[in-house]
C-alpha cells in the first residue's frame, strides 16, 4: 500500500529547493470544467498550464511502475505522480484528450459503485483508457463511503466487492488504493494490509 503526499501546483517550480525534500510529489485532480463544484474542479486552461509548467521544469511525470521502482530504490527526486479521483465524465471529455496526446502517465482511482451513473464514466470509457500503457486504474473502494466510520468487516466487504468487480470487468488487480476523502485510521490500514496478503 502506498500513502502519497498531495501537492497543488500554484507557483513556479523555479524555487525547487523549497520542495525537493518532499520526495515524490502527487498532484491530484477530480473534475474538469465543472465550475459548479469549485472545491474539486479545475478549469481546463489551468490544467493545461499545470502540465506545461511541469514539462518546462526539472520535474518529470512518472508512471505507476516508475513510482514503485523509485520507492524501492529510494530515488525520489524531481518526480511527479499525477492522479485523478472518482472517474467523472468531465475527466474523459476534457482532460483525457490532453493526457492521451502528450502520453502523460497517471493513475485514475475509480470507485466501482458509481460507474455508469450520471456524471461518471461508464465501463466502455474506463476500458478504453485502460488499454494505454501509461494509464493505471486504481482502487478507490466500491461505495466511496467514509471508511473511518466502518467496522473492519464492512471495510473488508467493501474492498472485496471493488476487487471482484475490477477483476471481472478489467481482468486485473491493482496494488494501488486511495482512501475515499483521503481519510483513514490505523485499524483501516491494517485491514487493507491483511486483505492484500490473502
Amino acid at each position: 500500500m502506498f500513502i502519497i503526499s498531495l501537492f497543488t501546483i500554484n507557483n513556479s517550480f523555479s524555487e525547487e529547493k523549497n520542495i525537493e525534500d518532499f520526495g515524490i510529489i502527487s498532484i491530484m485532480y477530480h473534475r474538469f470544467d465543472e465550475n459548479k463544484y469549485p472545491s474539486t474542479n479545475i478549469k481546463i486552461e489551468d490544467f493545461r498550464a499545470h502540465i506545461e509548467l511541469v514539462k518546462n521544469s526539472n520535474f518529470m511525470f512518472i508512471s505507476h511502475k516508475e513510482f514503485e521502482s523509485a520507492i524501492n530504490k529510494n530515488n525520489l527526486d524531481n518526480k511527479i505522480l499525477l492522479t485523478i479521483d472518482d472517474g467523472f465524465s468531465s475527466f474523459y471529455k476534457k482532460a483525457w484528450p490532453i493526457l492521451k496526446k502528450e502520453k502523460i502517465p497517471f493513475i485514475i482511482f475509480i470507485n466501482t459503485e458509481t460507474i455508469g451513473s450520471k456524471g461518471y464514466m461508464g465501463w466502455p470509457e474506463i476500458k478504453e483508457i485502460a488499454n494505454y500503457d501509461f494509464v493505471h486504474i486504481g482502487n478507490h473502494s466500491h461505495s466511496h463511503d467514509y471508511l473511518v466510520d466502518k467496522t473492519d468487516k464492512e471495510i473488508k466487504k467493501d474492498l472485496e466487492t471493488a476487487k471482484e468487480i475490477f477483476k471481472r470487468k478489467l481482468n486485473y488487480e491493482t496494488a494501488f488504493f486511495a482512501y475515499p476523502f483521503g481519510e483513514y485510521k490505523e485499524r483501516g490500514i491494517n485491514t487493507e494490509r491483511n486483505f492484500k496478503k490473502r
